[in-house]
């Protein structure tokens, strides 16, 4: 059974975060999604949804002020919008969403530490790609051991995700048997990247929250079937687990 991928990324520089995240369904499912969100976008007289234009009132949500700067009223008409179409995704329950946040200054630094750069890719955005990957390829096979997932990509620095792709093939040969390809397209002319901006907006809200006080402000329950943020304990678990496996020394300051 083929699936399908749509995967997007979000930075939350407040609060130094890097966020990959994407839906993941049959063909068959994104059709019936295709269908049900451009009706969505004509109701609202939008050529597309984009997260950051809805939550500031911009781009295509910018025709909604009456006046220079955005009013509450205002913001909450556009927020009466984005729930619309999060009814879209809620009404689709074989579309299943993956996400994962890092943070960027742990990892960064501990990147730097003696043969980390074997370990963990220099570029914090590689290692929440390729866990959404590992992710979401692991939960269809939990339902289709035959399966095949395909992913897009919002279209942009596509070079180094392309060689993102192939490196985590190589290292993840059991999960390489089930990838299809790895492609990009223009978010505004995708409905399923659309979507995927949702998730991965959200998935950087949810990064930024203190633990206790994510169950109260997490969206799209029906759907979302992993959340995860890489926080300095669990950079530091996955980098002693790389070093033994490889058997090289655990670095001072890890070996705890």
């Amino acid at each position: 059974m083929i699936f399908q991928t749509f995967l997007d990324d979000s930075g939350h520089k407040a609060n130094r975060l890097m966020v990959s995240a994407g839906f993941c369904a049959r063909r068959e499912v994104w059709l019936e999604f295709e269908m049900d969100w451009k009706e969505t976008l004509a109701r609202h007289e939008l050529p597309y949804f984009k997260s950051s234009e809805c939550n500031h009132v911009s781009g295509q949500f910018r025709k909604l002020r009456k006046g220079k700067y955005a009013q509450d009223d205002e913001k909450a008409e556009a927020r009466r919008i984005r729930d619309d179409f999060l009814g879209v995704i809620a009404r689709h329950d074989g579309i299943v969403g993956v996400g994962v946040a890092v943070e960027m200054e742990p990892y960064e630094r501990l990147a730097q530490l003696p043969g980390a750069q074997e370990v963990l890719p220099q570029n914090p955005y590689r290692a929440a790609l390729s866990s959404v990957m590992f992710e979401t390829v692991k939960r269809v096979r939990s339902r289709d051991r035959n399966c095949m997932v395909n992913f897009t990509h919002d279209d942009g620095d596509e070079e180094n995700l392309s060689v993102c792709y192939q490196e985590f093939r190589k290292l993840n040969p059991k999960t390489a048997k089930h990838l299809g390809g790895f492609g990009f397209f223009n978010d505004k002319l995708i409905t399923g990247l659309q979507a995927a901006d949702l998730i991965a907006n959200h998935t950087a809200y949810i990064g930024a929250k203190n633990p206790d006080a994510i169950s109260g402000v997490l969206e799209m329950r029906e759907n979302i079937a992993f959340l995860a943020k890489w926080d300095e304990l669990y950079i530091a678990a996955v980098l002693k687990h790389g070093l033994r496996k490889r058997g090289e020394p655990i670095p001072l300051g890890l070996e705890e």
